[in-house]
């Protein structure tokens, strides 16, 4: 899995320490007898994306991003981030992932995107938005439709407050359990 990982920092820029990839390959791949597509939100460069293809090649996986960049950032989430941060050409993305099928597209502000998956049920959902209001916005759409024993796993919880706010004001409520992990991720297990 190593090797997969250091390939794809190589291919493509994807912020990820090599833990924080393979925590996201190991959860795709444990999850694969949980019934349920797969889906990104954050793609930026694709690097992630191809991660979870390659660890379930089977699975549809839907990948949504603005590909402009942060749409907007509020007080909670500056100085680490700034709209505009992180855009990408969607069209390098889709050439970059050309081999791979049952991969879908949705460009712009999420969950505005989201019309076409909102009757799927999920086993696996990575987000990397990186603000308060994204994240909260993923969590309230995903979390209704994720299958039990489903996986949503987070970048930035441990080391972006927004981030953090959001997870923490969503789950505070709800019986399952935020888990840091090492690097900057948390993980939810749907009970």
């Amino acid at each position: 899995m190593l090797d997969l990982i250091r390939q794809i920092k190589r291919e493509t820029r994807m912020i990820l320490d090599d833990n924080e990839a393979y925590q996201i390959s190991m959860a795709v791949k444990r999850t694969e007898k949980v019934h349920g597509d797969l889906a990104e939100v954050g793609v930026f460069m694709g690097g992630s994306a191809k991660l979870i293809r390659e660890s379930d090649g089977v699975r549809p996986l839907h990948l949504f991003d603005t590909f402009e960049g942060i749409p907007s950032v509020e007080q909670i989430d500056q100085p680490a981030f700034y709209q505009g941060q992180f855009a990408a050409s969607i069209q390098e993305v889709k050439n970059y992932l050309k081999e791979y099928k049952n991969i879908y597209f949705y460009k712009g502000i999420f969950p505005a995107t989201a019309k076409p998956v909102e009757n799927k049920r999920f086993s696996f959902v990575h987000l990397d938005v990186d603000t308060y209001e994204s994240t909260l916005a993923c969590l309230q759409f995903f979390y209704p439709r994720m299958n039990q024993g489903g996986v949503l796993l987070s970048h930035d919880y441990i080391n972006h407050q927004g981030v953090k706010k959001a997870f923490d004001e969503f789950f505070e409520e709800k019986q399952e359990p935020i888990i840091e992990m090492s690097g900057t991720q948390c993980l939810i297990v749907k009970l």
